[in-house]
């Protein structure tokens, strides 16, 4: 699944709710995966924009080392959903 899109959006979805255990439960939707919990939903909401920082950067990271050398030219585009750079 590419998830570059991700770090080109202006805000993300957050989803809150009541968990099984007894704490409030935290989802970013945009972000397969990135979940947390907290005991109130203050701390619920301080947990996920934890867990979504350091998801962001993973993203990133993968998304930077996928980036292929460079063709010669100086003018180039470079595609999010392939991470192919090309001659523009």
């Amino acid at each position: 699944m590419d998830l570059t899109n991700v770090l080109h959006q202006p805000s993300l979805n957050i989803r809150v709710y009541d968990g099984e255990d007894g704490y409030i439960t935290a989802e970013c939707i945009d972000i397969p995966g990135c979940i947390s919990q907290g005991k109130t939903k203050e701390e619920a909401l301080a947990n996920i924009m934890d867990a979504i920082s350091v998801c962001l950067e993973i993203i990133l990271e993968r998304a930077a080392a996928s980036v292929r050398p460079a063709p010669s030219s100086d003018n180039l585009r470079l595609s999010l959903t392939t991470s192919e750079l090309l001659p523009v």
